[in-house]
């Protein structure tokens, strides 16, 4: 699946199904879980996307997660790095 590849520092929300999260149900799914996360934008290649929610000023990021581009079924810019809501980054 080809996707948009938005710009570092974008703020996105990454839907994809997480074939691992076995471990927080109750009842065990009948297949992946579709989950959905929102961070930063830090890099995707053909292989994954790498996305981080907590970073400090000046530093790279701290927390995040990358995932497997073979599960991610949407990407969705929400806040563009050059906007007013992306001033604290640079």
């Amino acid at each position: 699946m080809n996707f948009f590849k938005p710009s570092k520092n974008d703020i996105v929300q990454v839907t994809f199904d997480d074939p691992a999260e076995y471990d927080t149900n109750y009842e065990p799914p009948g297949g992946p879980v579709e989950c959905v996360v929102i961070g930063w934008f830090e890099e995707q290649t053909k292989d994954l996307i790498r996305i981080a929610w907590l970073k400090e000023t000046k530093e790279k990021p701290y927390c995040g997660m990358c995932i497997p581009m073979g599960c991610v079924k949407k990407i969705k810019t929400i806040s563009k790095s050059d906007s007013p809501m992306g001033f604290f980054l640079n």
